[in-house]
């Protein structure tokens, strides 16, 4: 269940996140939302960065993880990035929503 949970998160973020993107005007709200997912995706550790990058944001081949890991290692490693990446993001939403700051990374 837990697992259902960080994956549904995660696919909330992309989907949000996609949906401002594609706005022709983006309000501050938009722009504190896609700084805060900025902020978080360049927080990660370089490889959990890479497992985000070509698995949730720059899809172009389903099966990409292959050339770099085993099955099991790719499936651990993915929950880990996901689960660190929704973790951090929801900590700096509920701490840091009001701070105009992240505007600057969006």
């Amino acid at each position: 269940m837990r697992d259902y949970k960080i994956y549904s998160k995660i696919n909330q973020l992309i989907e949000v996140r996609k949906q401002f993107l594609n706005l022709k005007e983006k309000n501050k709200e938009h722009l504190k939302f896609l700084g805060m997912f900025n902020y978080c995706l360049n927080s990660m550790k370089e490889e959990y960065l890479f497992i985000l990058q070509n698995s949730y944001l720059n899809i172009s081949y389903q099966f990409w993880w292959l050339d770099y890991y085993c099955k099991s290692s790719y499936y651990r490693k993915r929950f880990t990035a996901v689960s660190s990446f929704v973790s951090l993001f929801e900590m700096i939403y509920e701490n840091f929503n009001d701070n105009s700051d992240f505007i600057n990374f969006a």
